[in-house]
């Protein structure tokens, strides 16, 4: 169980702390001895109080390129410039220094740390409230450039509206900068209608989704999104009918977001008996997330955040549209979790780990009805991209690693990770499991794309693994499956399409599995 906490401390140790270059110690002493200069015995910052990112580490290594030395005026305005990177480079883009005047007699050198700070925060087009929420900075303060990525990112949790940033700075006015927010609409709306069409044993071969988005609604630089979801066609059979609601809101570090899910579903199974009767089956589950996160630290290409939440899950069982009151759950959960993104050229990762933890919250009935103790569950996830050039062509590859261990057993119904199904690896997703596998699952999804040089057509392949276990020590080996998928996406206009065929490539487990599925999905925005 120690497995999903410990890999990733050690990763986020890795990622954090593995510098992108050798600092390159720099020296402003004269190289001729015929050179005037002026030893520099030691350096002092003032104003160092109002610029809290400079730890004393900057401060030692700012201080060795001078110290001890003698520098001439031409290296005392190289060091200048040096210093002024080293703001910028902290992120103190609107700052800089400046040399007192002094007489350096007994090689003491001033050095004083000149705030840029913040005038106003403003719309290019006009006035608005919210972004004092967006932007953690307050009149006065010293501008740097973390506070402003966070208001950027807050910004762009609209998603649909792009933003650009401007910093006007005004130094007859005590060095007073204003942020100037370009933006191209103050609200807007997308629509998808999509169609899907996919063999599968639990759910309709035709389904219809309407996604619908929202951005700056209320303009607080909230986001919405409303998915709908209906089987069409002919079969009776299998019906299937979803609604989902996402709502967020950003605020300085925090991003608040509300989630609602429900879903009914109704299958004809053959149950035999005496004689074999097909008998309609319908489940009906519902699910509320309310969760809060918090950035704990962002740099220009990495950010870390935590979270904490609670989510609330039921299920109802129909036999013959009777409701099975012995099946019925309603559970609740506390939910925690870390995740830290890191970009790069042409990619960026993301590592997650997070702790969902069965709780006695709001009436919960889990362990009533399942007879089973409080479940603890971790799961850790990687998700790795990157475009890259093989022979000219533009190419991509993506890497998605999900491990879920827990600590004891799991309801079946509601707490499985399955590794088949609609959210399992490829080759797989119209695969049934015939029996429970374990609660410890793995997955392991490989994708390689090749953009073609028709603009527009894109294809791919995949190669997925899983496996499953009752015990976390034999995840690996246990239950494994190998599966693929191979297709091509592309676009025209605003109509966008995928075509693919997926299939099992090997299983150790039971499982009733079809050896070749064909897909298609159209899409078209409006």
């Amino acid at each position: 169980m120690k497995t999903a906490p410990t890999l990733f401390i050690l990763l986020f140790l890795l990622f954090n702390y593995l510098p992108c270059y050798a600092n390159r110690q720099l020296d402003f002493a004269v190289k001729s001895p015929s050179t005037p200069c002026i030893a520099i015995h030691q350096v002092h910052f003032s104003t160092l109080a109002l610029f809290p990112l400079i730890t004393s580490s900057d401060i030692n290594k700012w201080k060795q390129g001078v110290e001890g030395r003698c520098v001439s005026e031409e290296g005392l305005l190289r060091y200048a410039d040096f210093l002024n990177a080293q703001l910028a480079e902290v992120g103190y883009i609107t700052s800089s220094i400046h040399y007192p005047e002094q007489t350096l007699l007994f090689g003491v050198l001033q050095v004083e740390l000149v705030a840029g700070k913040l005038g106003s925060i403003e719309y290019q087009d006009s006035a608005s409230q919210s972004l004092a929420y967006a932007f953690p900075l307050r009149k006065g303060q010293v501008v740097d450039i973390h506070a402003i990525n966070q208001g950027l990112a807050n910004l762009r949790n609209t998603q649909l509206i792009p933003h650009q940033i401007h910093i006007v700075s005004d130094h007859e006015q005590n060095n007073m900068n204003r942020l100037v927010i370009q933006r191209n609409a103050a609200r807007a709306f997308k629509g998808k209608l999509l169609l899907a069409s996919k063999q599968s044993p639990q759910f309709p071969t035709h389904v219809v989704s309407n996604l619908i988005m929202l951005a700056n609604p209320l303009a607080l630089n909230d986001f919405f999104f409303l998915n709908l979801d209906s089987d069409i066609g002919k079969e009776p059979e299998k019906k299937l009918k979803s609604v989902s609601i996402l709502y967020s809101v950003p605020y300085h570090y925090w991003l608040l977001s509300l989630y609602a899910g429900y879903q009914e579903n109704s299958i004809h199974q053959n149950f035999q008996l005496i004689d074999s009767i097909k008998v309609r089956n319908d489940v009906r589950s519902r699910l509320l997330s309310l969760q809060a996160e918090y950035v704990l630290h962002r740099a220009l290409y990495h950010s870390t955040s935590i979270s904490m939440g609670t989510q609330i899950q039921t299920l109802d069982l129909f036999l013959e549209r009777y409701r099975l009151k012995t099946q019925q759950r309603f559970t609740s959960y506390l939910l925690l979790g870390v995740k830290h993104q890191r970009h790069f050229a042409q990619g960026n990762v993301t590592f997650s780990l997070s702790y969902k933890q069965d709780t006695d919250w709001f009436g919960s009935t889990r362990r009533q009805v399942t007879g089973l103790e409080r479940a603890g569950i971790y799961l850790f996830s990687v998700d790795f991209q990157r475009q890259f050039y093989l022979a000219n062509q533009s190419m991509y590859h993506r890497h998605e690693l999900e491990m879920q261990l827990s600590r004891s057993p799991l309801d079946p119904q509601l707490e499985l990770n399955s590794p088949t199904g609609k959210f399992g690896i490829r080759g797989f997703s119209n695969s049934v499991l015939t029996e429970n596998l374990g609660d410890n699952t793995l997955k392991l999804k490989n994708e390689w794309g090749w953009f073609t040089p028709w603009r527009g057509y894109e294809l791919y392949g995949a190669l997925d693994f899983a496996s499953t276990s009752s015990q976390s020590a034999h995840i690996w080996r246990d239950n494994r499956l190998f599966g693929t998928e191979i297709g091509v996406r592309g676009q025209i206009d605003r109509l966008n399409y995928q075509l693919f065929i997926e299939a099992p490539l090997w299983q150790s487990a039971k499982l009733a599995t079809n050896a070749v599925n064909v897909g298609a999905k159209v899409s078209i925005d409006y």
